[in-house]
């Protein structure tokens, strides 16, 4: 193999290798938004359960409201016959309307009460529902994730094996070049040569350039300094110099 198709495949193995560690650091953050969605829908389903609890409490107290604000009616009524002077006889008037008016404030803010605790209790189902269906789809995303962790893992594994394997082909004249140009550029390090120009920059290279690609010799962009390889390698590949 020439080194112009060792460089392409090690570029292809270092490009994947750069995606497969993209997709992994991901893992983290889709998980962090599951744990929240999952979290929000809880907290709806808890928020269900207790506003309607505290609805029934809340007519529980008004309904004791409600008894209070009757039983001092019938005082102040009580307490009308038994008025002494007109002033009295309008100061007990005067309590019976506003007992009458709390009454009826009451009453207005327990059927409101009652109104909204029936179209609570008529939507739990439906609360239910999209508790049990969060919980699963959690389930299954955590299952799936898992599954995809493990197959990027092992996917990189051996991505890794593959490319110690075409870097031990390069030549050791060759080898500290290159590695300087992937730790300084990563998988950008090297570019491939479309025709005659360098796919990195788009810089037009000579045809005995060219032809010194295709005979396996290293060479780099005189633009941007990448390792250059062929895109397309000849059917009758010419062995290394």
């Amino acid at each position: 193999m020439t080194i112009t198709a060792t460089f392409k495949e090690c570029h292809r193995l270092r490009r994947h290798l750069r995606d497969l560690k993209s997709e992994i650091d991901l893992g983290p953050r889709v998980q962090k938004i599951q744990e929240t969605t999952l979290a929000n829908a809880k907290v709806a389903h808890a928020l269900a359960h207790e506003t309607i609890g505290k609805l029934k409490l809340g007519i529980r107290d008004e309904e004791g409201n409600l008894k209070q604000h009757n039983a001092a009616l019938g005082k102040f009524e009580k307490q009308l016959n038994d008025a002494g002077s007109p002033k009295e006889y309008e100061g007990k008037l005067s309590e019976i309307r506003q007992a009458k008016e709390r009454i009826s404030e009451t009453e207005d803010r327990v059927l409101a009460m009652f109104d909204d605790l029936e179209q609570r209790t008529a939507a739990i189902p439906e609360t239910e529902r999209a508790w049990a269906e969060a919980q699963a789809n959690f389930a299954v995303v955590q299952a799936e994730g898992k599954e995809r962790l493990e197959r990027l893992q092992a996917d990189l594994q051996a991505t890794l094996a593959g490319l110690t394997q075409q870097e031990a082909k390069i030549p050791p004249a060759i080898k500290p070049q290159y590695d300087r140009l992937v730790k300084a550029y990563g998988p950008d390090g090297l570019a491939a040569v479309d025709g005659r120009v360098c796919t990195q920059c788009r810089t037009t290279i000579g045809e005995q350039q060219r032809s010194d690609l295709l005979a396996g010799k290293y060479l780099c962009c005189s633009s941007c300094h990448r390792a250059l390889y062929m895109l397309v390698l000849p059917a009758k590949p010419i062995e290394d110099e």
